[in-house]
């Protein structure tokens, strides 16, 4: 009887894309880089659990959160330190983001410079909070924001920072500052919305006001991204300021300064919306869309992937992958008509197309659009890992096989696996140039016998030598597209939606004038006669 895998390696598919996936499981001091079929190509030891994040960089060392102790701070995601190990496992460098006043948790992003953006907690008595019109009797938890510029092997300098508590708005008392209707200042914080949580995220025993779990940065504007689970919408936030002009607000509705340029997910965090109209529920990883292979610093401006846990949602529990374009304008702001909430109205793409209550994740979670156009999902609280095409097809599941004890053992039920995030970078990605990527064994203890196989070009199926004898170009394209088939093949032309735009069987060049076609990506895919398949994202000008 054959035997069913019950962590590692679950499905592997040629539609899948070949790379390779950075895992690491909630709690634990290792982080494994597998291949598609589960093998370790590296690991990492740290003699820290993990805080949340970690990142394969350009130059193959890990950067990673840890989890460190505070007496103030303790809410879910902590962290307070960072770490950056060589690809050979030595570390490189640390740095301690953690005291009484502020403390680093769950996400950091890396700038093209090298510095390093960190969310934290700063604390504000109950009495800062009711001089600012705070109707309440608790401390509050709201974020800061900090770039740091590493320094020696454990060392860091602070050279820009943001404050939420510089952004708040309050209609209580006229004579305390920045008193107004939060719904006439849209680009700031309602100091009355929300009750501070901390502890578990949801809960009510601290002052983890937001509750802010991600940040991602955009190089093409000098913007950062930040999410707040507890608000149910993210920020995009100005970088290109000083640290006096992030400091600042405007007197009047429009954006300036720090205030944040746009938000999205619930408009009744902001007066323009009602409970009904909100679309984001206790949401995680909200990011611009990556084109480039491994994820590097290029991004879209405009498109935005997020996994939306679905705590709250009407009609029950249900997770979903969603995609939306954001209200972009030429200048790098966002459209806000007046009066009304911040667009889009609905998402562009959403996973699962019906929404399945076997699919939730109550916490933690992500998803990364992939190079083929499939997008890898980390259904967190399972440790469940997975690849779907622009349909919502599974070509690929892994479940994280460790946890803060250590490799599980294969047949067993998953134990304590929960996994923040994962990411798969692509066989040119630069951080794995000139890299011995030679597959060890699965991650798991006592790993069942398997044929898996994988190749570095993701063209070919499982064990079959023969690469399909195709080319196409130019890409990206602007009117004209050429496809060379040296034998039999059948190719399919989808959008971004993965909606089919041509599917026809060819045997020579043919080329195609596709001029009419709107700028942005597609998807092309390919069978030929011996069984080879393949799928490649093209670009549109």
């Amino acid at each position: 009887m054959a035997q069913t895998p019950t962590i590692g390696l679950i499905q592997n598919t040629p539609e899948s894309f070949d790379g390779y996936t950075l895992v690491s499981a909630n709690s634990a001091t290792q982080s494994h880089l597998i291949d598609n079929c589960g093998r370790v190509i590296n690991q990492w030891e740290s003699d820290y659990r993990m805080g949340e994040s970690s990142y394969l960089l350009e130059d193959g060392s890990l950067l990673r959160t840890a989890r460190v102790a505070g007496s103030v701070f303790f809410g879910g995601g902590i962290g307070g330190r960072l770490e950056r190990f060589s690809w050979d496992g030595a570390l490189e460098w640390s740095f301690d983001y953690a005291s009484e006043e502020a403390h680093h948790h769950h996400d950091m992003a890396v700038l093209p410079n090298g510095n390093i953006l960190l969310i934290a907690w700063e604390y504000h008595s109950n009495e800062e909070a009711q001089a600012l019109g705070r109707l309440g009797d608790s401390p509050l938890w709201p974020p800061q924001i900090v770039e740091i510029e590493p320094v020696g092997t454990n060392g860091g300098n602070i050279v820009w920072e943001w404050h939420a508590w510089d952004h708040l708005i309050q209609n209580v008392d006229p004579n305390l500052p920045n008193y107004g209707e939060p719904a006439d200042f849209p680009h700031r914080f309602d100091i009355n919305y929300e009750s501070p949580g901390g502890g578990g995220p949801m809960s009510q025993n601290s002052g983890d006001w937001f509750h802010c779990n991600a940040i991602h940065y955009n190089a093409t504007w000098d913007q950062i991204m930040l999410n707040s689970r507890r608000w149910n919408e993210f920020y995009v936030i100005d970088h290109s300021t000083t640290s006096d002009e992030a400091a600042s607000s405007s007197g009047g509705a429009a954006e300036q300064g720090g205030d944040v340029l746009y938000r999205w997910g619930n408009p009744e965090a902001y007066g323009r919306g009602e409970v009904e109209d909100r679309q984001l529920f206790g949401q995680h990883d909200p990011h611009w869309i990556h084109y480039e292979e491994g994820g590097g610093s290029e991004s879209t401006s405009s498109t935005v992937l997020l996994f939306n846990n679905g705590a709250s949602r009407p009609g029950g529990p249900r997770s979903s992958v969603d995609e939306l374009t954001l209200p972009l304008l030429d200048d790098g702001t966002y459209l806000l008509l007046e009066g009304e909430a911040f667009g889009p109205s609905d998402f562009d793409w959403t996973y699962p197309a019906v929404l399945d209550p076997d699919f939730y994740s109550s916490f933690i979670s992500g998803a990364q659009r992939l190079p083929n156009g499939n997008t890898l999902v980390c259904e967190g609280d399972d440790g469940k890992l997975f690849e779907v095409t622009a349909t919502g097809e599974k070509v690929w599941e892994y479940i994280t096989a460790t946890s803060q004890f250590g490799p599980n053992t294969q047949g067993n039920e998953p134990l304590e696996n929960g996994t923040f995030r994962a990411y798969r970078y692509g066989p040119d990605y630069p951080g794995l140039a000139g890299r011995d990527l030679t597959p060890g064994e699965p991650v798991e203890l006592s790993p069942y016998p398997s044929d898996c196989t994988t190749t570095s070009e993701g063209t070919r199926l499982p064990n079959d030598a023969e690469l399909p004898a195709i080319s196409f170009g130019p890409i990206p394209f602007s009117d004209h597209f050429s496809i060379q088939a040296n034998r039999p093949t059948h190719i399919a032309l989808f959008d971004a939606m993965g909606r089919s735009l041509l599917r026809e069987n060819i045997h020579e060049t043919m080329t195609y004038t596709w001029g009419y076609l709107p700028a942005g990506s597609y998807i092309l895919r390919w069978e030929d006669a011996i069984g080879n398949v393949g799928s490649t994202v093209i670009l549109k000008l």
